[in-house]
């Protein structure tokens, strides 16, 4: 008689699968090709992700190593990553700069001062090189105010910009201003070895002129 109810209840219990799988098996199937499909995207997006990495690679290598660096880089900005295009842009810049095109390689430079998706070492650098690049006759206060937004923010490039800007000091004679930045490079922890012994040599010269 035991027999016959556990056959039963073997029997109830097989019905009771059926029932849930009728019920609730096509959200397992969808939850197991959703698992496949996610693993398969990722695998496919990493593979497209790689062969796009080593296209704009390419790209960037024959730009570089072109005759018209500026012609071949805006031609071949399409198939550029992120990383690359930056970096494309900032050659194009400096090609520019470098070929007599002041005004250029400036908006180049304030294009990627003002561009948010990059990083802010990026940005300023670009803003440093925009102030470096700029043709004669541009007036120096605004190049100053540009170069405040450096002059005032630790980072890499602010010994830098503090130089230039006691630079465009002296232009305008005023060495009192140049020499208080001069002297602002000296007490920033890390610069450059070359910067700190020009900005040595140029506070002995301004102080022994007063």
């Amino acid at each position: 008689m035991a027999d016959i109810f556990d056959e039963i209840d073997e029997e109830l219990k097989r019905d009771k699968v059926h029932l849930l799988w009728a019920r609730y098996g096509k959200f397992a199937i969808a939850g197991v090709a959703a698992v496949i499909l996610s693993v398969g995207s990722a695998q496919g997006f990493k593979a497209w992700k790689t062969k796009r990495v080593e296209t704009a690679a390419n790209a960037y290598q024959l730009a570089l190593d072109s005759n018209d660096v500026v012609a071949s880089f805006e031609q071949a900005m399409a198939d550029l990553t992120e990383g690359y295009k930056m970096l494309a842009q900032f050659r194009v810049a400096a090609a520019k700069g470098a070929g007599g095109d002041s005004e250029g390689a400036v908006s180049d430079y304030m294009t990627l001062a003002q561009e948010k998706a990059i990083k802010p070492i990026y940005q300023q650098v670009a803003l440093l090189l925009a102030v470096m690049n700029a043709p004669d006759g541009t007036d120096p206060k605004q190049l100053q105010d540009q170069l405040a937004r450096l002059t005032a923010t630790p980072g890499p490039w602010q010994g830098l910009a503090l130089e230039h800007s006691a630079a465009l000091d002296l232009e305008k004679n005023n060495p009192e201003a140049a020499l208080e930045k001069f002297e602002s490079i000296l007490g920033l922890a890390e610069i450059p070895p070359e910067l700190r012994k020009r900005a040595t040599e140029l506070v002995k010269i301004l102080k022994s002129a007063e």
